[in-house]
């Protein structure tokens, strides 16, 4: 018995033994007819799938992309000559003054004689019948004028009008032909109004000792809101606008510009990081300003800008915030309030309202935003600001913005706006302030202006 399979034992000829041919049939049955099966069935089922045929899905892989859309149809006349100038015929309201118009060849067999459009000092002998000379023929049978420009005296609506400037006129950038030198502070005028010292400060019996410093208090009613504020003597129902000046006591130069060139209405707020901020407040109140305390708070596009060590931050809880507050009201004194920071996601915060409650209780006033939603238990007084007039810091951009403050005074009775310590600033404040009384609008400074608390 034979155990051991060989290669006669296959049943299968092996391809050496197939017919002629054979072998050629297979490499043709397997690799054409059925990858082409198995294209087919793939097309198939992607064609189920997403609705997309082949031709589809290649013309988006390889084909150009092309923008098939009717055109808009062209602007202006349809027809060719009726695009072509022509003068106005038999109007009243245009008249026409021109030389002597050369006159076209008239159809007649005679050609007509040119007339004149200027007045003749004596006219020609004529019969009786002939017309007498006019300033312009109206009706001229074998005269076509040419085109001619349009008249300086009266011209006919153009179609190139700029469109008409924004309501609040303020530029983007600088307008082309502003040839003026920027200003610096040394060049600042000196102030014409009554630059009466404030009374001399601090209280005593306003403050009270703390680790943070000697913060301010409440006591036998009175408070820094009210002690530490500049005298406001205008009528009661005259529109106020009060400017205050941030960031002030980081440059010795800008302060001082501040402190002795700016109208004692205007109110200083000085940074936290100033060195030497008690005797810059001192300086300020004895030149009649007002003094606030900045509130830096975390900006919109933190930690790109980081307000510095004392910043409040959305993050901190009310504990936290409320000692970074008090932190920034331990660094001076007598000052009626602070001017925070604007756009900040800390007003939202659950800290906000326990930080305004603790301003109330110490008596001081706020200025800044996010006031909307406070309730009255926590509301200091305080007041809104109602744009930075300085943002665009270039002198078209600054008057712009100080007419839209101007218009929000006289609307609604009362304005605020924040403003740097830049020359450029101060030139236009100054400028603005001496024109105000034409106005009927008075400055006065920030105290006179924030609302009283509930």
């Amino acid at each position: 018995m034979k155990l051991t399979p060989s290669y006669e034992d296959r049943i299968e000829p092996s391809w050496q033994d197939q017919p002629e041919g054979g072998g050629w049939l297979r490499v043709a049955v397997y690799g054409g007819l059925v990858p082409f099966t198995l294209a087919v069935v793939i097309a198939a089922g992607w064609y189920v799938a997403t609705g997309e045929t082949p031709w589809q899905v290649a013309a988006q892989l390889f084909a150009t992309p092309r923008i098939v859309m009717a055109m808009p149809p062209r602007p202006g006349p349809e027809k060719p000559a009726a695009a072509l100038m022509r003068p106005p015929a038999n109007d009243p309201d245009v008249k026409v003054t021109m030389g002597p118009v050369k006159t076209a060849p008239a159809p007649a067999p005679a050609p007509a004689p040119a007339p004149t459009v200027q007045t003749a000092p004596a006219a020609p002998a004529a019969p009786a019948a002939a017309p007498p000379t006019v300033n312009l023929p109206v009706a001229p049978p074998a005269i076509t004028p040419p085109p001619m420009p349009a008249p300086p005296a009266k011209t006919a609506t153009s179609t190139t009008v700029p469109p008409p400037a924004p309501d609040t006129g303020e530029p983007a950038i600088p307008p082309v032909g502003d040839e003026a030198a920027p200003p610096n502070f040394a060049q600042l005028p000196t102030p014409k109004d009554d630059r009466k010292a404030l009374a001399p400060g601090p209280r005593r019996d306003l403050l009270s000792a703390a680790a943070r410093g000697s913060l301010p208090i409440i006591a036998n009613g009175q408070e820094a809101a009210k002690v530490y504020a500049r005298p406001f003597t205008a009528a009661k129902n005259t529109p106020r606008i009060a400017i205050v000046v941030v960031g002030l006591g980081l440059s010795q130069e800008a302060t001082n510009a501040a402190v002795t060139k700016l109208p004692a209405d205007i109110s200083l707020s000085f940074s936290p990081y100033a060195g030497g901020i008690g005797q810059w407040v001192r300086k300020a109140r004895d030149s009649g300003h007002e003094v606030l305390m900045d509130l830096p708070l975390e900006p919109p596009n933190f930690p790109l800008h980081d307000a510095g060590p004392l910043a409040v931050l959305a993050g901190q809880s009310p504990a936290e915030a409320t000692d970074r507050l008090e932190a920034i009201l331990g660094k001076a004194d007598s000052y009626v309030g602070v001017a925070a920071a604007l756009k900040s996601p800390v007003t939202a915060s659950d800290a906000w309202a326990p930080m305004l409650s603790d301003l109330r209780d110490r008596g001081l006033l706020f200025v800044g935003d996010g006031l909307v939603g406070v309730a009255d238990a926590n509301m200091p007084a305080a007041g809104s600001v109602t744009l930075v007039v300085d943002e665009t810091p270039f002198r078209a951009s600054i008057d712009a913005r100080l007419g839209r403050l101007l218009l929000a005074a006289q609307r609604d009775g009362y304005a605020i706006g924040y403003a740097s310590a830049r020359p450029v600033t101060f030139e236009r404040l100054i400028a603005w302030a001496e024109s105000l009384a034409e106005k009927g609008v008075v400055l006065a400074p920030v105290s006179a202006v924030v609302r009283n608390k509930p």
